[in-house]
C-alpha cells in the first residue's frame, strides 16, 4: 500500500513540474516574441490606428481578401435599392460604365442579389435605345425636370467599354450561377456591339467609341475601351464573329497612338485619351473632334489595368510586351518624386500638379509585372493608407469619389490575384 500511495505521489509531482516546465517556457515564449505573436494573432486590432494614421497599413497587406470584400459590401451600400449606381460628384448622374462596374464587381464578390437589381435597372431603364441591345450611356435629371436618359446632351448613345463590361458580366453571371438567361442577354449585346461599334477596315475589325463614331468622317476611338482580355471569351460565346481578331488590332492601335507624336512634336510613350482612325487605312490621327485630346489622363489611366488583365488571364505576350516598352515614363516619374501625376500631354510635360487615385489603382497591377518593387511601394504607400479598418470602407470618401472608388477596387483586386476568369475556371 504505501508503496502505491509513494507511486502516485511521484507521478502526481512529475506531472506537476512538466506543466510547470511547460508554462515558463510559454510564458518566456511570450516574452521574446510577443511583436511577433501581437501581430499575427491580435493583427486586426493591434495595427487599426497605424493604418488610419497612414504609418503601418499592414492589415490591407495580411488581409488584401477582407479589404475587397468589405470595400465592396461599403460600396454596394450606396448602391440605390432599384439598382441604380449614383455619381454623387456629377448631379446625380448614372452612367452606362458605372453600372457596368457595378455588375462586374457583383458577380466577383459572387453578390447575385446586388447584381440582379443592377442588371434590371440597367435593362429597364439604359438598354432603350430601340433599334439594337446597347446601352444609353447618360441618365439623370432632365430640363424638364424628369429622370430620364439625356437625351438633349447625347445620353442615347452607347459607350463600347461600358457594353462590352455589360456583356462580360453576364457571362461571368451565366458561368457563376449556372443560368442561360444570362447568356442569352450577352449574346444580344455581343451582336450589336459588332454591328454597331465595330468598324471594319481592310477586313479587319477595330473598335470604335461607340455607335456615333461609324458615321464620322475620322471616327473617334479610345483605346482605355479596349477590353483585350475579353475577346477570346467574347469568341467562345458569340462563334458568328471573329472577336480574337479585335485583340491584334486593338494592341496595334494602342501601340501606334502611343508612340506616334500625334499633335506634338514627340511622344513621351504614353497613350492618349482620345483618337481618331482613316476608314481606309486605318491610319491613327490626333482627334478629330475638338473636344477631345492627346492628354493622359481620365479615360487612358485604365488602359494599365485592362492590359495587365490580359496578362493576368492568358499570359497574351503583347500585353507584356506593350507594358515593358511603354511604362517607362510612369516609372521614372515615381523614381523622380515618388509620385505620378493625374494628366500629362502625350509629349509628358505635365497637365495637372495633382495625383490620381484611379491612376494608382489602375497601374499597380501592371507594375507588378514589370517593376514589382514600385507596384509595393504605390500599393503600400499610395493606396493601402486609403482604407480605415475601423468603419471598414474608404476613410474619406469625400476625396475618393465614384471613379476612384472603383478603380482603386478594380487595382487592388487584380495586384491581389483575386479577379479570375469566371468563364473558364467555373466548370
Amino acid at each position: 500500500m504505501n508503496r502505491l500511495i509513494l507511486k502516485v505521489l511521484i507521478s502526481n509531482s512529475l506531472f506537476i513540474l512538466t506543466l510547470t516546465i511547460a508554462l515558463i517556457a510559454i510564458l518566456f515564449f511570450f516574452i521574446l516574441y510577443r511583436d511577433s505573436v501581437n501581430t499575427s494573432i491580435l493583427g486586426i486590432s493591434q495595427y487599426k490606428n497605424s493604418i488610419v494614421n497612414n504609418e503601418n497599413p499592414i492589415f490591407v497587406e495580411i488581409f488584401p481578401r477582407v479589404v475587397i470584400e468589405n470595400l465592396w459590401m461599403a460600396y454596394s451600400e450606396k448602391i440605390q435599392k432599384d439598382g441604380r449606381t449614383i455619381d454623387r460628384s456629377r448631379d446625380y448622374l448614372t452612367t452606362s460604365e458605372g453600372q457596368s462596374y457595378s455588375l462586374l464587381r457583383a458577380v466577383w464578390m459572387d453578390d447575385k442579389r446586388t447584381f440582379d437589381k443592377v442588371w434590371k435597372w440597367t435593362e429597364n431603364n439604359l438598354q432603350k435605345r430601340g433599334t439594337d441591345n446597347l446601352f444609353a450611356w447618360k441618365w439623370g435629371k432632365n430640363p424638364n425636370g424628369n429622370w430620364d436618359i439625356l437625351y438633349n446632351e447625347g445620353g442615347v448613345n452607347s459607350a463600347s467599354d461600358a457594353d462590352q463590361d455589360i456583356a462580360l458580366a453576364l457571362i461571368f453571371a451565366g458561368k457563376c450561377w449556372n443560368d442561360n438567361n444570362y447568356f442569352k442577354e450577352a449574346s444580344g449585346i455581343l451582336r450589336d456591339i459588332w454591328d454597331k461599334e465595330v468598324l471594319i477596315i481592310n477586313d479587319k475589325p477595330y473598335l470604335l467609341a461607340g455607335n456615333w463614331a461609324k458615321e464620322e468622317k475620322y471616327p473617334t476611338v479610345n483605346p482605355s475601351y479596349f477590353s483585350f482580355a475579353a475577346y477570346p471569351i467574347f469568341a467562345s460565346v458569340d462563334k458568328e464573329h471573329p472577336w480574337v481578331e479585335l485583340v491584334e488590332t486593338s494592341y496595334y492601335v494602342l501601340e501606334q497612338s502611343t508612340t506616334l507624336p500625334l499633335d506634338k512634336e514627340y511622344s513621351a510613350g504614353i497613350p492618349p485619351d482620345w483618337l481618331s482612325i482613316d476608314k481606309d487605312t486605318a491610319k491613327i490621327y490626333p482627334p478629330y473632334l475638338t473636344d477631345k485630346t492627346t492628354n493622359f489622363s481620365d479615360d487612358a489611366v485604365r488602359i494599365p489595368w485592362r492590359v495587365a488583365l490580359d496578362w493576368e488571364w492568358h499570359k497574351n505576350p503583347l500585353a507584356k510586351i506593350y507594358l515593358e516598352k511603354h511604362l517607362s515614363f510612369f516609372e521614372n516619374q515615381w523614381n523622380r518624386n515618388n509620385q505620378i501625376l493625374s494628366a500629362y500631354q502625350h509629349n509628358g510635360i505635365e497637365v495637372l500638379t495633382y495625383q490620381s487615385n484611379s491612376l494608382y489603382g489602375s497601374i499597380i497591377p501592371a507594375f507588378q509585372i514589370i517593376y514589382p518593387d514600385t507596384a509595393y511601394k504605390i500599393y503600400k504607400t499610395k493606396l493601402a493608407p486609403l482604407y480605415d479598418s475601423d468603419i471598414e470602407s474608404f476613410k474619406d470618401e469625400s476625396n475618393v469619389g465614384y471613379y476612384d472608388q472603383n478603380w482603386i477596387w478594380f487595382g487592388l483586386a487584380l495586384y491581389n490575384k483575386q479577379l479570375p476568369n469566371l468563364y473558364t475556371e467555373i466548370p
